[in-house]
């Protein structure tokens, strides 16, 4: 675990955030070599990307904030926009994100459900990459178990202020176990669930490449695919996860609702845009 990797002076340099700058990096890169070679200005795709890459991340602090509100105190306003330190839920990034391209799609000329499959794909390779970051700093983790490939989270001295701080695992397992105290040096064996999550969502990066190259059955198809698998996966890893996501519907987390409620969606939204491809309509055109 490493929530730092440098310190220069006493800024730090936050693993979380050097893996979500990567991230962005290689995905930009990624996409507009896909737009070259399928005649569109790379350069469009990249101004898109730094429009959305804050829409997005403000997208995901915000339901961050709404599902873990005890994390958050106005006597620390920089905690709210501090990202590089975690606290991100992904369902808030896709809805303005979506927007935002169907604008500057159109404002540019690009055809929005080839644009869609130029990016969508990459989306999960993104993802992955952001939950080594995750890994990293010791958030998302998994449900205690005995498991060989188990990891235990560490305990974490301040560096500013040399206070035992804990990773959340760490300090979760403090208030829940009498044998793991502030003395311990680690805490129980979890599901590494950020790996689960790394390796799934590599697995759909590449599932998301095949369909697009070997079937693609219509332009855009890849959206609502990606909800269709990417809901099915993440409700699955949830069992796996011990860091208390809210539960509110049903005795599953709030997370599970997500994914079932994106997976009904990606369904719905499959059938509908292909009666309208079909029909030679376009349903991201308001004038059609």
């Amino acid at each position: 675990m490493f929530p730092e990797i440098l310190r220069i002076g006493p800024v730090p340099l936050h693993s979380y955030g050097l893996m979500i700058a990567v991230a962005f990096l290689l995905v930009l890169h990624l996409v507009q070599r896909d737009a070259e070679r399928a005649g569109f200005d790379p350069k469009v795709f990249a101004d898109l990307a730094f429009l959305v890459l804050p829409i997005g991340l403000l997208g995901t602090r915000i339901v961050h904030i709404i599902m873990f509100p005890q994390y958050y105190s106005w006597s620390d306003p920089i905690g709210w926009i501090a990202v590089w330190k975690g606290g991100l839920v992904f369902q808030g990034a896709p809805p303005p994100a979506i927007a935002i391209a169907w604008w500057f799609f159109r404002r540019n000329g690009i055809p929005f459900w080839k644009g869609v499959d130029l990016v969508f794909p990459y989306v999960a390779l993104g993802h992955a990459i952001g939950r080594i970051g995750c890994f990293l700093k010791g958030c998302c983790y998994g449900a205690t178990t005995e498991l060989p490939w188990a990891v235990q989270f560490p305990r974490i001295i301040d560096p500013d202020t040399n206070l035992i701080t804990g990773s959340p695992a760490f300090r979760d397992h403090v208030k829940r176990f009498t044998d793991i105290t502030l003395e311990s040096t680690h805490a129980h064996g979890v599901h590494p669930t950020q790996i689960y999550s790394f390796i799934g969502l590599m697995a759909i990066f590449g599932i998301m490449l095949a369909l697009r190259k070997y079937w693609n059955p219509f332009p855009g198809f890849t959206f609502p695919m990606y909800f269709i698998i990417y809901g099915l996966f993440r409700f699955t890893v949830e069992f796996f996860r011990g860091d208390h996501n809210p539960v509110h519907i049903f005795g599953i987390s709030d997370q599970q609702v997500f994914s079932l409620i994106g997976v009904a969606v990606g369904i719905a939204f499959f059938f509908v845009l292909a009666y309208f491809q079909k029909s030679g309509q376009d349903p991201s055109d308001s004038e059609a």
